[in-house]
């Protein structure tokens, strides 16, 4: 069971990707979060196996997010999710610890084996 958790300010994107996790064999959502604040103190409990990271949130950044989260939990997988093919903002998220990232508009299939992808691969 590959356990997930979500950290995405837009209700409906974050009640999407719950829905097609827990509707997925082999996948758990284990987490939702709106905020930062709300990641940071979230997550850590919850001990997703990957987070799908929203780039821009209400209160800092994903980068942000993801350096802290880094930081408790050196072996999570961070994927970062975007509307925006901003080379620049994805390069931080990279260098900050996620392991890719992935378009907002991407579909159903592309979301589920780009955590498969990233459960296989090592990107500490």
């Amino acid at each position: 069971m590959i356990k997930v958790g979500i950290v995405e300010d837009n209700k409906t994107v974050r009640e999407g990707f719950e829905t097609l996790l827990n509707r997925t064999p082999g996948f758990q959502c284990v987490c939702t979060c709106g905020t930062v604040a709300e990641a940071l103190k979230k997550i850590p409990k919850a001990q997703p196996d990957v987070v799908l990271m929203d780039i821009q949130l209400p209160d800092s950044t994903g980068v942000e997010c993801t350096a802290k989260l880094k930081e408790q939990m050196p072996l999570v997988h961070i994927v970062i999710v975007t509307v925006y093919e901003d080379s620049d903002r994805i390069f931080q998220a990279l260098r900050a610890g996620a392991c890719g990232y992935l378009l907002k508009r991407a579909q159903p299939e592309k979301v589920i084996a780009a955590i498969q992808k990233r459960m296989k691969a090592e990107c500490q």
